[in-house]
């Protein structure tokens, strides 16, 4: 019991972060769209009929962009957690911008707690999209944490359509990955029946990913784009050493950055690093 205690104070103060989006309702961040009027679409896309729908945004994405950017968020999350970037000026001037909610999260089907297949599902509903058929694109796609590994999945099932890879807090040395007592925890009834929906997802995500990542090895040398790696060192999360994973195993040149006195939520406290990162590698 004092372990389920525990396990609810962890996820009280995940809602009560001082990063907004890390939290945000789905609704809240369209009326905040709204409220911006910035171009946005919304869809729904099927890979098979007989499956369910993945749901993604769309911000600034007009004819005339042939640059992409990807949003892969982590474990929980959905496409709201980088609102922020999808409202950006900046990035809006320069990128057609896409978030996805991944399976079991947001309003996409699911769950399927897999990076492989949850990779395929992803990469084959963004070759639907409609922003996808207006030409050749030069398309950069983000992953943090648990969408580190989703994200280069990704760029490694479909080397030739990736030019950048940004891998923030990325989960991706299976022998840094340990089953923690609260996930533990939250593998028991109890737990899965006070916890929410998208936490139960989540830790069922959390308990199949070190041998996932394990025979993951071998794919990551087909991955073609250029790789650009952020890790804060205080990382409680995901082990400080996953950089030098990647570039023992990435056969591809990265750059990497370590920063001193950080954790793990780099998207919303590193906003500027990152923001000046998505430019600079954008050609």
């Amino acid at each position: 019991m004092k372990k389920l205690k525990l396990l609810l104070l962890l996820l009280l103060s995940f809602y009560c972060s001082s990063y907004e989006e890390m939290s945000m309702e789905e609704d809240k961040a369209f009326q905040k769209l709204k409220e911006s009027d910035i171009f946005y679409e919304e869809h729904f896309i099927q890979n098979e009929k007989e499956e369910g729908a993945l749901h993604w945004i769309s911000t600034g994405c007009k004819p005339e962009k042939n640059k992409i950017l990807i949003f892969i968020h982590g474990s929980p999350g959905t496409w709201s957690n980088y609102l922020r970037y999808l409202k950006d000026p900046e990035l809006l001037k320069m990128y057609c911008m896409l978030g996805v909610d991944r399976p079991g999260f947001g309003k996409s089907f699911g769950p399927i707690a897999d990076v492989n297949i949850q990779a395929k599902e992803i990469l084959g509903s963004l070759t639907k999209l409609p922003e996808m058929q207006k030409g050749k694109k030069s398309i950069s796609i983000l992953g943090h944490s648990y969408g580190g590994p989703v994200a280069a999945r990704m760029a490694s099932l479909s080397p030739e359509k990736f030019q950048y890879l940004f891998l923030l807090a990325a989960a991706m040395d299976p022998e840094t990955e340990e089953i923690k007592w609260y996930n533990k925890v939250a593998d028991t009834w109890i737990a899965s029946w006070i916890l929410p929906e998208e936490w139960a997802h989540s830790n069922s995500e959390m308990l199949p990913l070190r041998e996932q990542l394990r025979s993951l090895i071998p794919e990551w040398k087909k991955i073609q784009a250029n790789i650009i790696v952020v890790q804060g060192e205080e990382d409680g999360l995901v082990d400080p050493k996953n950089p030098e994973f990647i570039q023992k195993n990435f056969y591809r040149e990265t750059k990497t950055f370590l920063l001193p006195k950080e954790g793990h939520f780099l998207p919303w406290k590193n906003y500027d690093l990152i923001h000046k990162l998505l430019i600079e590698f954008s050609d």
